[in-house]
């Protein structure tokens, strides 16, 4: 029978213990409410550089060669280039041919569909039938780069 009690006191004092812990944690419970803010990013540029091939495609008279070029977007999205602006080409050697000798091509293309990923720079990227070589171009042309201005516009993929 001491045994019993015992038992039962044990028992009963650990139920105690249970409850009166139940309790403190409830009084240590809490919530709140509030705002969280964010902001939108800065859209950057992005950088076009020239790239001159090592085998020039342009000839005399010839059909209308590519450009070649890199682009670099410094922007945490990607970005389709969807259209692009021609300006006067210029030769890179104008004392050998003239920037005369080169002009864009009345069928140049003004719309393309050109993926950038996120944060990189492409590799060599190009456009067919752009620039033209004048049929009446010196030999000095030979091996002549020629550089256009590309003013692109694009949307984020």
């Amino acid at each position: 029978m001491k045994m019993r009690r015992m038992f039962v006191g044990v028992a009963v004092a650990t139920a105690a213990i249970g409850v009166g812990s139940g309790v403190a944690v409830a009084v240590w419970s809490a919530s709140g409410s509030g705002s969280g803010a964010g902001a939108g990013a800065v859209a950057q540029s992005l950088t076009i550089t020239p790239q001159t091939p090592a085998n020039g495609s342009l000839y005399p008279g010839g059909p209308a060669g590519p450009v070649f070029f890199t682009v670099n977007n410094p922007n945490p999205y990607a970005v389709t280039i969807t259209g692009v602006a021609w300006g006067s080409p210029t030769s890179t050697n104008t004392a050998s041919c003239a920037s005369s000798n080169i002009s864009i091509d009345a069928n140049a293309p003004t719309t393309v569909s050109i993926s950038v990923p996120a944060n990189t720079t492409t590799s060599l990227l190009s456009i067919n039938g752009v620039l033209d070589l004048s049929h009446s171009a010196p030999p000095g042309c030979q091996a002549v780069a020629f550089d256009t201005t590309m003013t692109v516009t694009g949307t984020q993929q």
